[in-house]
C-alpha cells in the first residue's frame, strides 16, 4: 500500500530524524491471506480487543486484582451494569487508525499532530515528553522522538498490522515509523514490527485452529524473524541486569518458557512485566500462547499479574485478531464504552486493508498459481535443454536456455545451471566454426564466455575463430589468456605457440 510514499517517508525519517535503518535487516515473510477467512470480523476483534484488555485491566488490577470468581461473575455477565473507560492506550490506537482512514495511508505528520492536538490524560512519560518537545519547544516533529524503550509504541501499533495483513513489507515499514514518532529506540521500534507481525499471521489462521505446540512454535518462529538483526545495541534486564534483548527474549526465553509450562506470576518474577518492552510484551505472548483458544483465561492470567492493564490489552489483542469478533463474549463487549466507535473504525480499517492488493487472497491465489505455472515452464524449458546438449542438438539446446533466462533472469547466478548453457554455446560455436561460419560461431563463443570470463577452452576457442577471421592480435591475447588460467591445458599451449609462430613470419 503506497509502497513509493513509505519508502520516501522511510528514507527521509533515517536520513533527517537518526531513524534506525532497520529494513536493511530484512527478512521476507509471507503473509498470506485465504479466502474463507473473515478478515472485518477479525479486525473488529482486534480493535474491541485493544479497548478490552486496556478497560479491564485498568479498572481490576487493583481492587480486584486475585478474586478469580469475581471477574467470572461480573465480567462475563451479558448485564450492562457497569460501563468501563478506555485509557491513553487504547486513545492512541484510535488516533492511529482515524489517521490512517482519513488520509487513506500512513501519514506521520498526521499522527503527530494528532498526538498533541488532542489532549489525552494518563499518558504515559515518553508521550509526554514527545509532546512537549514537539507542542513546547517547537522541535520538528520527526526529531520530537525520545530514546525509550517503552511499549507504548507498539501498543497503539495494531491498525497497521490490520490494513496490511497480507503485505510484510508495508507492514513493517508502517509499523517502525508509526513507533519513531514517539520512541526512537531499536527495541521499541523492533516491539511495534513484531507485535504487528503477530497480529496480522493471527488474522489468517482459522478460530480455534491453534491444537498444537507446534504450531504455536510457528508463531514464535515468525515473531522472531520479523526483528531478526534489528537490535544492535547493548539492553539489560531490570531484575539481574543481564544483557539481553527481544529478539533473544522471545526466540530463547519465551520457547524455553513454553516448554517447561511456566505459570504466569513466576514468569513475571523473572521477566518483570513493568512498561518496559522487553517485560510487557514477551509475557503477554506467553500468556496467549498458553491459552489462544480461550479468551476468558488470557484475562485470568493477565489480571492476577502485576501491572496488568498493558499487559491485558497486548494478549487480547492478540486472542483478537485470531479469534474474531463473533468469539468473544458478549458480556465483555457489553462493558466498553467504545465499542460502538470502534467497530465502525474496524469496518474502515477493512475497507482500507482491500485498497492493497497483497491483502487480497483471490488475488493472492491467482498470483500463485501463475507462479507455479511459471516454475513449470521454467522446470519445462531447462530440462529440454539438457536433453538437446545431450543429443548434441545445440542450436535447439541454445533456443531453450535463452528462453529460459529471459523469464528468470537470476538464474544465470546459479553456476549449475550455467554449465550447461556455456555447453550449449560452446557447442554451437564449435559446429559453426567448422562450417567456416566464423562470424556465428564468435558470437556464440563470446555468448559463452559471459557466464565464465576466465573458462580456458572458450578463450581457447575464441583464439582459433579470430585466427581465422585473420586476426592475430586478438587471438593471440585469448590464447595467452586461455594459457595463464590453465598452464596445463595441452590444446592452449599449441594454439598460442601457432599463432605466435605465424606473427613472427608476417
Amino acid at each position: 500500500m503506497y509502497m513509493m510514499s513509505l519508502e520516501n517517508t522511510y528514507n527521509f525519517l533515517v536520513k533527517n530524524a537518526g531513524m534506525p535503518d532497520y529494513m536493511k535487516y530484512s527478512e521476507n515473510i509471507n503473509l498470506v491471506p485465504l479466502p474463507h477467512i473473515e478478515y472485518r470480523n477479525k479486525i473488529r476483534g482486534a480493535m474491541v480487543s485493544i479497548a478490552i484488555g486496556d478497560a479491564f485491566g485498568s479498572y481490576l488490577e487493583v481492587d480486584h486484582k486475585r478474586e478469580i470468581e469475581y471477574i467470572n461473575d461480573f465480567l462475563k455477565g451479558e448485564k450492562r451494569s457497569v460501563s468501563l473507560s478506555i485509557t491513553d492506550d487504547t486513545k492512541l490506537s484510535i488516533l492511529f487508525a482515524e489517521s490512517l482512514i482519513i488520509n487513506q495511508g500512513f501519514r506521520p505528520e498526521d499522527l503527530a499532530n494528532r498526538f498533541i492536538r488532542f489532549p489525552i490524560s494518563g499518558m504515559g512519560n515518553s508521550m509526554k515528553e514527545f509532546i512537549i518537545n514537539y507542542h513546547d519547544r517547537r522541535v520538528e516533529w520527526y526529531k520530537s522522538g525520545v530514546d525509550s524503550a517503552g511499549n507504548g509504541a507498539a501498543i497503539r501499533c495494531a491498525p497497521a498490522a490490520l490494513i496490511s495483513y497480507g503485505d510484510f513489507t508495508s507492514l513493517k515499514l508502517m509499523a517502525g515509523m508509526q513507533a519513531s514518532i514517539t520512541h526512537m529506540d531499536q527495541m521499541a521500534i523492533a516491539s511495534s514490527i513484531l507485535y504487528s507481525t503477530a497480529i496480522a499471521y493471527l488474522t489468517h489462521l482459522a478460530p480455534f485452529s491453534i491444537n498444537s505446540g507446534e504450531k504455536i512454535m510457528d508463531l514464535i518462529d515468525i515473531c522472531g524473524k520479523s526483528i531478526k538483526g534489528i537490535e544492535t545495541n547493548v539492553y539489560r534486564t531490570r531484575n539481574n541486569n543481564e544483557i539481553a534483548n527481544l529478539y533473544s527474549r522471545i526466540i530463547r526465553d519465551l520457547k524455553g518458557a513454553i516448554e517447561e509450562n511456566i505459570e504466569p506470576q513466576k514468569l513475571q518474577e523473572a521477566w518483570g512485566s513493568g512498561a518496559y518492552v522487553l517485560e510487557s510484551l514477551p509475557l503477554a505472548l506467553y500468556i496467549f500462547c498458553r491459552n489462544a483458544n480461550d479468551y476468558e483465561k488470557i484475562i485470568k492470567e493477565c489480571l492476577v499479574v502485576q501491572d496488568s492493564q498493558a499487559l491485558t490489552s497486548i494478549a487480547l489483542t492478540l486472542a483478537g485478531a485470531y479469534l474474531g469478533y463473533n468469539h468473544i463474549p458478549k458480556g465483555y463487549i457489553n462493558k466498553i464504552q467504545n465499542e460502538e466507535e470502534l467497530t465502525i473504525l474496524s469496518d474502515r480499517l477493512f475497507e482500507l486493508s482491500l485498497k492493497n492488493k497483497m491483502n487480497n487472497p483471490y488475488r493472492r491465489m491467482r498470483e500463485n498459481i501463475n507462479e507455479e505455472r511459471n516454475q513449470d515452464e521454467i522446470h519445462q524449458l531447462l530440462w529440454m535443454g539438457i536433453k538437446y546438449n545431450k543429443e548434441e542438438d545445440y542450436q535447439n539446446a541454445v533456443k531453450y536456455f535463452e528462453d529460459l533466462i529471459s523469464k528468470s533472469p537470476e538464474l544465470k547466478k546459479n553456476e549449475k545451471i550455467k554449465l550447461h548453457i556455456i555447453e550449449a554455446y560452446e557447442g554451437l560455436g564449435s559446429s559453426l566454426l567448422e562450417k567456416e561460419n566464423y562470424e556465428e560461431a564468435l558470437r556464440n563463443f563470446k555468448k559463452a564466455l559471459s557466464f565464465d570470463l576466465n573458462h580456458p577452452i572458450i578463450l581457447c576457442d575464441l583464439a582459433v575463430t579470430y585466427l581465422n577471421l585473420d586476426d592475430l592480435d586478438k587471438a593471440e591475447k585469448s590464447a595467452r589468456r586461455s594459457v595463464e588460467i590453465a598452464p596445463e591445458y595441452e590444446i592452449g599451449r599449441e594454439v598460442l605457440e601457432a599463432i605466435q609462430s605465424l606473427k613472427k613470419k608476417g
